[in-house]
């Protein structure tokens, strides 16, 4: 079993790094373990715990700014937002797919949001959780401490490592401070649902609306099964019961202007079907749901995550289905068609590089979520970059961490029997 370093303090994290440094032990990073499954396993014979380096250390609501530890518990931030009446903008979901044993949802710490770089169904208006963070501090892989930003937008001049660090699963530094931007809860949500079974007309009932005047803040094809679980409506309820898939479009803002918004969206939509448009209790639950992405939770079938450009994304869902039989494959739609939840019944390695070869064509990539161990070891998790980006990744991992300490493999699983100090000179 992997021995546990659990740091309090600034200073006690760089003290650990600093003694795997000079000894090159490699660490896996950790804060609630909540995203420990998401990517490769981790060769590491040390395990660094964030969950004990917590606290919000500064809230000001008039300057929608907040800043705290990476250890803290994202639930506890979006309940200081909430009696604000402030949120993150970019919509974090609970995302407990990859939940372990004896986790529960609602798990998850601020450094392993913004180190995976997870953003809601609203990424596709207000962009992801890396373009929401304002600065950080963080201890690199030299033991070197360093920071970026401020507490507002215009101090991000120069390199914005913000940018670099979002969505580098902790390979490269240990962030342990993390100040981002909040905004003002919606005075109110509806949301027009229309029954769709054909994705093609889904993808243009989705581009038409993202294409309109009426500013929708949320678009998603998704199961009518989640639609009924959400909605209390009876009305609408059998309206979204009236097919097995419904296209879910979503405004916010004052309420007289949303209101009419929603009413001229339906019309604009009214030759893909009949609609219904929920009231904001309805509507709150729906997007919590999809941004959890609850259709999809559970261990059963091998779990993809496929990034498209949205208008492609009707498209790239015909050519997946086509690889396997009827039944074999669900599907959800977020961002307008450009993220794609893909669970098949089995997959294969042929069928992932299927799957792989799809979204490449597309101009997108497809990460494995979840999978059997065996799949996981041999088939990459992350979609393959060229060989350009590939040395550029390699250059600004060699700066931040020269000897491979951080999460050694997360990104491409290490060669067998080889040391991480050896890989990193390889260039693995």
């Amino acid at each position: 079993m992997a021995e546990t370093i659990t740091p309090t303090s600034s200073s006690q994290l760089r003290d650990a790094i600093a003694w795997a440094v000079a000894d090159k032990v490699p660490l896996e990073i950790i804060g609630q373990g909540s995203k420990r499954a998401y990517g490769h396993t981790v060769a590491a014979s040390h395990v660094l715990d964030l969950s004990k380096l917590t606290g919000i250390l500064f809230y000001q609501p008039e300057e929608l700014v907040i800043s705290a530890h990476a250890g803290t518990p994202i639930a506890e931030i979006a309940a200081l937002l909430a009696d604000k009446n402030q949120q993150f903008q970019f919509e974090p979901g609970d995302f407990p797919l990859l939940l372990g044993d004896g986790m529960t949802s609602h798990s998850g710490t601020l450094g392993g949001l913004v180190a995976c770089n997870l953003s809601g169904p609203r990424r596709l208006k207000s962009g992801a959780a890396r373009d929401h963070v304002l600065g950080f501090e963080a201890i690199s892989g030299r033991a070197e401490d360093f920071k970026s930003g401020g507490r507002v937008m215009k101090n991000v001049t120069g390199f914005d490592l913000s940018k670099l660090m979002a969505g580098s699963f902790g390979t490269l530094a240990v962030m342990h401070t993390i100040t981002l931007k909040a905004m003002p809860r919606p005075e109110t949500t509806r949301t027009v649902i229309i029954p769709c079974d054909d994705v093609s007309f889904a993808g243009r009932a989705m581009t038409l609306a993202m294409g309109s005047e009426n500013e929708v803040s949320g678009a998603a094809w998704v199961p009518a099964s989640l639609c009924s679980a959400c909605i209390h409506d009876g009305a609408a309820q059998e309206i979204a019961a009236s097919a097995q898939n419904a296209v879910a479009l979503r405004l916010e803002g004052p309420e007289q202007s949303v209101i009419w918004r929603a009413e001229a969206l339906a019309r604009l939509l009214g030759d893909i079907g009949p609609n219904a448009i929920l009231p904001m209790a309805d509507s709150l639950s729906l997007w919590q749901a999809i941004a959890d992405v609850t259709p999809m939770q559970g261990n059963a079938g091998i779990l993809w995550r496929l990034s498209v450009p949205p208008a492609s994304g009707a498209a790239v869902v015909t050519a997946l289905r086509a690889l396997v039989g009827a039944g074999e494959v669900d599907f959800m739609l977020d961002w307008a068609g450009g993220l794609i939840w893909v669970r098949y019944v089995h997959c294969d390695i042929s069928l992932a590089s299927h799957i792989r070869e799809i979204a490449g064509q597309a101009g997108g990539n497809a990460t494995l979520i979840r999978a059997p161990e065996d799949m996981r070891r041999d088939f990459p998790i992350f979609h393959p970059v060229s060989p350009e980006i590939s040395r550029i990744n390699h250059k600004i991992s060699e700066n931040f961490d020269p000897f491979g300490i951080l999460n050694p493999g997360r990104m491409a699983p290490l060669s067998p029997g080889a040391s991480v100090l050896a890989d990193m000179k390889a260039g693995a």
